[in-house]
Parts: structure tokens; sequence; C-alpha cells
């Protein structure tokens, strides 16, 4: 399984946000204790996501661990392909999603493996075949 993680769960994590940080570690831990070959994926987009802020507030050592996480060893990016577009148009057509939602989602679903999306946000709950653990 891959557990593929939204940019919002990147910085609950990377920044220590409780209470959140502390939910995620204890959703990750649940998961991966039920399948400990879990990988794990997030979307190019969401290094845009999470480093605008720290680049904007010049947060010099947020930006050091974002660019840490970002090159993990394991870590699978999924690229922003023609495909990924396509499905976002299609998501973002038939389901109202923003579009930087619509492309995580899309980004999510272009993983040929079962995927659990982690997420705090309750749109994506929309997306038809998209196996969503919402936290929250």
């Amino acid at each position: 399984m891959i557990l593929f993680l939204d940019a919002n769960i990147i910085i609950y994590r990377v920044e220590a946000v409780e209470p959140f940080n502390q939910q995620v570690l204890a959703n990750l831990q649940e998961l991966v204790e039920k399948d400990p070959n879990v990988g794990f994926a997030v979307s190019r987009l969401s290094m845009m996501e999470c480093l605008v802020k720290p680049l904007r507030d010049q947060n010099t050592a947020n930006i050091e661990r974002y660019r840490g996480f970002f090159a993990s060893a394991g870590l699978q990016i999924i690229e922003i392909s023609s495909l990924v577009i396509e499905t976002a148009t299609l998501l973002r057509a038939q389901h109202g999603l923003r579009t930087p939602d619509a492309i995580q989602a899309a980004s999510a679903m272009s993983i040929k493996r079962p995927i659990t999306f982690l997420t705090g946000d309750r749109q994506f709950r929309k997306v038809p075949g998209l196996n969503v653990r919402l936290i929250p």
C-alpha cells in the first residue's frame, strides 16, 4: 500500500503543528503496523504548497526541513504529467474541486497500487474511488 500525503499533512508533520501532528503520527503508526511495507508518495505540487510560506517569511529552518523531507529516501514524488492534468480537469469539472485539490487527487489516482490518501480536507471525500483517510 502507498500512503499519499496531502500538503496539509506534510505541513502538520514537518512544522509539528499541534494537535494535528500527534494525530498524523498516530494515524501513520496505525497504518504502518497494518502494512510494514507501506510506501509514501506526494505530488510535486506539494513542494510548492509547502514552501511558499517559509520562503515568503524567509524561514530558513522550515525551508531546510521541507527540502529534507522532499529529499527523503523512498519518498515517491508524483510529477504533474499530462495524464495527471487530464484527470484533474475531469475531477474539477465533475466534483467541483479547486484546481490544486484536483491535481493532488489526480496525482494520487495515477499510482498503480492501492493507496490511502491522508488529508485534513473533507472535499476529497467527493472523489469516487479515492480511499480518503481524514485527519481531523
